[in-house]
């Protein structure tokens, strides 16, 4: 470990004691927030992505959107509402609460099979906290429950991510008016992980600038504009082999890091309290810093970031100072 890996520890407390406690405060979403029908859709200005000790307190609201028939597309979104939030204590959710002021960057997160959305609130909840909208359909052919599960859906669940963004822009959603169009991104995880290689290849969605792939398989080429995108595996997925992830990774042409985790499995330490939670959520967050936000110092953070002892391992091509990649790399 570097002798200056200590100054990053004030920050890896909080988000310690952030992730520790949040699944435990996620489905107590109460208070005497302003509902939604009482929201005013003043933006008043573009905000940056939040620091980790300037965090928000949640809101989360359901939309029904359908894209015919036989796809409805139910959708949760969680972002950054008005109120103090909880220091130390993990993210306060209110449902329908009235949201902060200004316009923040978009994330459409996706779930993988047999799943759903608010099964991964430890991850969507903690990105609002942070200063993004999430937007999370719910896919009817992979979802937990489904009468009619589709593997082979995954390639539609991209067209329904991006229709979901769209219909968030809309004007009349009254979140519409908190969004910068011009700072969206998506990311998921498993199944969701392939929809979100599927936005940035066989359906390409020109108006995302980063993606998070977390435990994902390849689909296609990647096309147009260049985009950073972050690569998030488990070297131990007995279900999306961790070669699979690394076919992706090799096939990117842009700007692109992995991240490792090493004796891990499918989950890829998304959930708290899993063995290298602590250096998915830093390295997501600040590559989401510095991909959107153009964060330099969010940037030269990731190698120490990401990287632990046993437990990780970065790389990365066209992102990170070379110094800094080849330290990390050396691990």
């Amino acid at each position: 470990m570097p002798a200056d890996r200590s100054r990053f520890a004030p920050r890896r407390a909080l988000i310690a004691a952030l992730i520790a406690v949040v699944g435990s405060v996620l489905l107590a979403a109460s208070g005497s927030a302003d509902p939604i029908d009482g929201w005013s859709g003043q933006a008043n200005g573009t905000q940056r992505i939040s620091t980790s000790t300037t965090q928000h307190l949640v809101g989360v609201a359901h939309f029904m959107f359908s894209r015919g028939k036989s796809r409805p597309l139910p959708t949760t979104v969680w972002y950054p509402a008005n109120g103090t939030p909880r220091h130390g204590t993990g993210p306060r959710v209110i449902n329908d609460a009235r949201p902060a002021a200004g316009r923040y960057p978009l994330i459409v997160w996706s779930h993988g099979f047999f799943s759903f959305p608010e099964q991964q609130q430890t991850i969507t909840a903690l990105f609002a906290a942070n200063g993004f909208v999430v937007v999370a359909p719910l896919y009817p052919y992979t979802k937990k429950g489904t009468k009619h599960f589709n593997r082979n859906d995954v390639p539609n669940q991209s067209l329904d991510a991006s229709f979901a963004i769209s219909k968030m822009l809309e004007a009349g959603n009254p979140l519409s008016v908190h969004i910068d169009p011009t700072r969206m991104a998506a990311a998921g995880h498993s199944g969701g992980g392939t929809t979100t290689n599927g936005l940035f290849t066989k359906h390409r969605d020109p108006r995302l600038k980063a993606a998070i792939v977390v435990s994902g398989r390849p689909l296609g080429a990647y096309t147009g504009t260049p985009v950073p995108m972050l690569f998030i595996h488990g070297d131990k997925d007995p279900v999306v082999a961790y070669s699979q992830g690394r076919q992706a990774y090799g096939a990117v042409p842009w700007p692109k890091a992995f991240l490792t985790m090493l004796k891990t499995e499918h989950g890829a330490a998304l959930g708290e309290p899993d063995r290298g939670h602590t250096q998915v959520v830093l390295t997501m967050l600040d590559f989401l810093r510095w991909a959107l936000d153009h964060d330099s110092a969010a940037r030269d953070r990731l190698p120490d970031d990401a990287t632990a002892s046993g437990v990780s391992k970065f790389e990365s091509v066209g992102i990170t100072p070379e110094p800094a990649r080849a330290a990390a790399q050396g691990r």
